[in-house]
């Protein structure tokens, strides 16, 4: 399958591409209309693997279970077009982050508004049998009409960025989440009070607000090192028993919007968001909303009988990172980014516990060996591959299955030796600025020694067919920190693991793998 819109194809199913809102490694995010006139977000794959494609179609599944005015809702999908798509609702909207950024904290009475909203979307989403894992103020949009929480369930639908929360987000974060334990509903609502604590502050609920380096970060918020200093006292019995350091304390998010809808109720005039916000934050969100607006009329004109100018053109190729050698494909399983690299982006999310003892920072608690790989699974590797998207597999051999972040996904290594590395010569965080680049990313070079043998690697499983030309890159005897597929031999010791990132998840894992 093409990196990018195939000729001819202007559309999937019912609605007509517009314009692209962003791109990455696995798929892109178009702008479309319907024929009635709906605008919405389409979100492709790009990728022709079967996996990748099974994915896509529990995504999907778990995309649709979820209702909720809260929530953006999926309008349409086909995950088994030839170009497997996904049509959410298209919300022109402002996120907390930039609100907050851009005109200060929120106050009490809207607070409790924006959480009540919040709260509902919650509600929604766990009584789907999902847990979001990554709500944070960057993924609450905020239209006049009230909350929408974005990007749910990607952590159980295998998307490939699952792992945010676990590095760019941790601020957010729950303490078992940043310890790598299993997250639950509970962990969810923790976000919730981080994000809350957010809006009244102005910062993280952790020690120094999100400052600090990335292990001092890491350690905060796998400790429970609040400081909750600032928040306004009638805040109090809302924000502060979400931030429970035991799971088992916090309140389930329908006793939130019970508390929220008590609060609101002294006010029962008022309705949305022109009756609660402040009205810099009023401004702020018609003023995006109108941009954004103008914005999809312009890239309508460009497509429709009546425009001035021809239709939409392909969306640009996604730009090559500078590669140790030259390569036709890059799979990502991390996050989204541009193609031409040799090795793909980091799975799963690196774990470290700087917590258990004296290490210098940014080295990985435990060496990281690098091995072939033989299978790969969506599933436990404990428990065998998830029901419905693979055949029935033999068990895993005993100390050859490794586990992603999420344990939602298996890789089974071979016998054979590989490698192992203590840490790395040199790690770098880079804005990628090429024609048509977006985003970080993220490259580490290898110690002279291992240099010859990483070579080696490389070279006995380019070439192999999927996913026997994969290396996982392990930790401990459970722990998978990525499997890139390698497309030809590597001699120069040097590798790029992460692309497409954000600026903070770019330069928080490579702080964390060693970077200066």
């Amino acid at each position: 399958m093409a990196d990018a819109l195939p000729v001819g194809h202007s559309s999937f199913g019912p609605f007509t591409v517009l314009a692209e809102l962003a791109s990455g490694g696995m798929g892109r995010i178009y702008l479309a209309r319907s024929p009635g006139g709906r605008t919405v977000a389409v979100k492709t794959l790009l990728t022709d693997g079967v996996d990748d494609r099974r994915r896509f179609a529990r995504e999907v599944v778990l995309a649709q279970r979820v209702r909720g005015v809260y929530t953006a809702s999926v309008v349409e999908a086909d995950a088994h077009a030839a170009v497997p798509w996904m049509a959410t609702e298209y919300i022109p909207a402002p996120s907390l982050r930039d609100l907050v950024e851009g005109c200060g904290p929120l106050g009490p009475s809207a607070l409790h508004w924006v959480a009540a909203g919040m709260a509902e979307a919650l509600v929604s989403i766990h009584a789907a049998g999902l847990v979001h894992r990554d709500v944070k103020p960057s993924n609450v949009l905020l239209p006049v009409e009230g909350p929408r929480v974005i990007d749910f369930g990607i952590s159980q639908a295998g998307d490939v960025t699952r792992t945010q929360a676990a590095l760019g987000t941790v601020a957010y974060a729950a303490p078992e989440q940043a310890r790598g334990e299993p997250t639950t509903a509970a962990s969810d609502v923790f976000s919730l009070g981080a994000t809350l604590f957010f809006l009244a502050v102005g910062r993280a609920p952790y020690r120094e607000g999100g400052a600090g380096s990335a292990m001092e970060q890491l350690v905060r918020a796998a400790t429970g090192d609040l400081d909750v200093s600032g928040l306004p006292p009638e805040l109090d019995a809302l924000v502060l028993p979400c931030l429970a350091l035991d799971p088992a304390e916090r309140p389930a998010p329908a006793e939130i919007l019970a508390l929220c809808a008590s609060r609101l109720g002294e006010r029962p005039d008022a309705r949305g968001g022109e009756d609660w916000l402040n009205p810099s934050w009023i401004e702020a969100i018609e003023g995006h909303r109108e941009r954004r607006n103008r914005a999809v009329e312009d890239a309508r004109r460009r497509v429709q009988p009546d425009a001035v100018t021809d239709a939409v053109p392909l969306p640009r190729p996604t730009s090559h990172l500078a590669a140790p050698a030259p390569v036709r494909r890059t799979r990502l399983w991390w996050a989204g980014g541009g193609a031409g690299l040799a090795v793909a982006a980091l799975a799963v999310g690196l774990v470290v516990r700087p917590w258990e003892g004296d290490q210098a920072a940014g080295v990985p608690d435990k060496p990281v060996r690098i091995l072939e790989v033989e299978s790969e699974f969506r599933g436990s590797c404990s428990t065998g591959p998830d029901p419905g998207l693979l055949p029935t597999r033999t068990p895993v051999p005993d100390g050859r299955g490794f586990a992603s972040y999420d344990t939602q996904t298996c890789v089974v290594v071979s016998t054979a030796p590989g490698m192992t590395v203590n840490k790395f010569k040199k790690v770098t965080a880079f804005e990628d600025t090429g024609p048509g680049a977006k985003g970080w990313a993220v490259m580490v070079t290898f110690e002279d020694a291992d240099k010859a043998k990483f070579a080696e690697l490389t070279g006995n499983v380019a070439g192999r067919a999927e996913p026997h030309n994969h290396l996982a890159f392990v930790q401990g005897d459970d722990r998978l920190l990525a499997s890139p597929a390698i497309l030809e031999r590597l001699p120069g010791g040097s590798a790029p693991i992460a692309v497409g990132l954000e600026r903070d998840q770019a330069q928080f894992l490579a702080k964390v793998l060693g970077a200066p």
